[in-house]
């Protein structure tokens, strides 16, 4: 696994927002969000997940509405009696570096979602956990600091035309390696042989592209998998 994939930030959702549906990355446009696109780098690029007063924890590709919610203390309190329904399907895997940024009560949901991350195997045991605190110049600052000290990926062999950075190796995978393509949430369908042509970090997580070697149509034969559904295959060459 690359540096990458171990770092996570958990964002706290922000007032200002965009006037129409977007990616939560992108419709967020608080200062803390300013803060991370002025810092953020794309060879140290974190996994970012977004806390929202309204929808919970949210992958910060979820392409969202706007909306009018504020993060009560009431409403804090039922985030946490309620964890579960608050967190999404996919978290990334073997992290061992978080922040939690943002306003208190945000960061008390986030302080309680942890130990569910550990359980689940998002988060490590020994994972270093901080936050940010005191007012919001002084939480831009840790923000940024955190971004700008990230170690660079080891392996970055490209970028897509977004600026996300392409590994030679990932989650236990590599380029040109020979795999199967066997969904887990649909176990019914057979296994299919691919050829892992890019490995990189996506919304949901570690990502490959593949070429599917059965493909007919070939408009079709390239497509974007978790490594979560792929199995090494018998090379085919």
């Amino acid at each position: 696994m690359t540096n990458a994939t171990r770092d996570l930030v958990i964002l706290a959702c922000s007032g200002t927002k965009l006037p129409y549906a977007a990616p939560a990355l992108d419709l967020y446009q608080g200062v803390m969000y300013g803060t991370f696109r002025a810092n953020v780098r794309n060879d140290a690029r974190p996994h970012v997940v977004i806390l929202s007063a309204l929808h919970g924890f949210i992958c910060s590709d979820k392409v969202i509405e706007p909306y009018e919610q504020r993060l009560t203390a009431a409403r804090a309190d039922h985030m946490v009696s309620h964890l579960a329904d608050f967190l999404p399907g996919h978290w990334p895997e073997g992290v061992n570096n978080v922040l939690l940024a943002g306003g208190a009560e945000y960061r008390r949901v986030m302080r309680a979602a942890v130990p569910q991350l550990v359980d689940q195997g998002s988060v490590t045991a020994h994972a270093r956990v901080t936050e940010t605190s005191g007012g919001i110049g002084y939480q831009r600052q840790q923000l940024g600091e955190f971004l700008r000290g990230l170690a660079p990926a080891r392996d970055v062999v490209g970028h897509h035309p977004n600026g996300t950075p392409l590994y030679r190796s990932l989650g236990g995978f590599n380029v040109d390696q020979s795999v199967d393509v066997a969904y887990a949430s649909r176990p019914d369908l057979p296994a299919r042989p691919a050829l892992i042509e890019q490995l990189f970090e996506g919304p949901a997580g570690p990502t490959a592209c593949v070429l599917m070697l059965d493909a007919r149509d070939i408009g079709r034969a390239r497509t974007w998998v978790g490594l979560h559904d792929l199995k090494p295959g018998h090379s085919l060459f």
